[in-house]
């Protein structure tokens, strides 16, 4: 009898130990499919010439070599940053402002006005690239026809390379504007009130709150804030792709002006070219150009938080 409760005493701590790890298997497996798996196998199949239908054949360091010629490749590292300068200040400025106005005591709505800067994030691709290719058409777009009424000579958005990095640039800002300012309202949430008491009661006025206690105590939100959104310039794809889909499926837009990473990394791999090897060197490479900035401007930004 002894040997039964012991033995079925055993079997209890035994599963006690066991079912917190059942519970959190099934996140694992799920990581380890749709996370690791395909990582590696970007890995492997980067060192093979494979078109996805037929057996890979292996070509070692091959296709990174042609990478590193390749001139596509350099012009969308070039866009992508070019891009990032364009995006990250504006897009930090105005969620920071759109945070602080949406946590004012003065703001009415509050709720209303939060949602309503959160929808864009929202908006479908195909909604977005449609929507916008209509409003900047160059002849029949509603931006030109209001700028023609004010005097001003119509922008050709979609078929010159400035104006259509102007266009990405301000797509994209506006998409992920609401996203930002969620994050930066989060963070000035968690700062406590008293702090901002205790200086109205020694004089402070806005300006010296807004600089001197929310943007010191938002360091560890800015830092994640502004890394986040320099590696989503680095995934910018939906944007482009599909404004000038719509406008005349031209690769890049007009002259590669906003060909980037991702968008070399689908046509290479999806289009006629049907070139998954190579593509997949390009999406290796492109993680370790993102793994460098990442981990360059978090030095930086905790070497100046410290």
């Amino acid at each position: 009898m002894k040997d039964k409760k012991q033995k079925s005493f055993s079997n209890y701590m035994l599963r006690q130990r066991i079912m917190p790890y059942m519970f959190i298997l099934p996140y694992f497996l799920i990581f380890v499919c749709f996370s690791i798996f395909p990582i590696l196998f970007s890995g492997y199949i980067s060192l093979h010439d494979w078109n996805g239908y037929n057996n890979p054949t292996f070509i070692g360091l091959s296709n990174y070599f042609e990478v590193f010629s390749d001139a596509r490749f350099y012009k969308a590292l070039f866009n992508t940053f070019l891009l990032m300068i364009m995006i990250v200040p504006i897009q930090l400025l105005l969620g920071f402002l759109l945070a602080v106005i949406l946590n004012s005591k003065l703001m009415v709505l509050k709720k209303t006005f939060r949602l309503l800067n959160f929808l864009p994030y929202l908006t479908t691709p195909i909604a977005l690239g449609i929507i916008f290719a209509i409003l900047f058409d160059p002849a029949f777009g509603s931006v030109n026809y209001v700028l023609g009424k004010l005097g001003i000579e119509g922008v050709n958005w979609t078929k010159a390379a400035i104006p259509a990095r102007f266009l990405v640039a301000m797509v994209t800002v506006w998409r992920y504007v609401g996203y930002t300012a969620v994050m930066f309202m989060a963070g000035i949430t968690n700062i406590n009130t008293d702090i901002y008491e205790a200086s109205e009661i020694d004089g402070a006025n806005f300006w010296t709150k807004i600089t001197k206690i929310t943007l010191p105590m938002l360091k560890p939100v800015t830092v994640f804030v502004v890394l986040s959104t320099l590696i989503g310039c680095f995934q910018i794809f939906e944007e482009p792709f599909m404004i000038f889909s719509v406008s005349g499926k031209l690769v890049g837009g007009p002259n590669s002006s906003v060909l980037t990473g991702i968008w070399l990394f689908y046509d290479t791999a999806f289009s006629n070219q049907m070139r998954n090897g190579y593509a997949a060197a390009i999406a290796v490479c492109l993680f370790a150009v993102i793994g460098l900035v990442s981990f360059g401007v978090n030095k930086l930004l905790k070497g100046k938080e410290d």
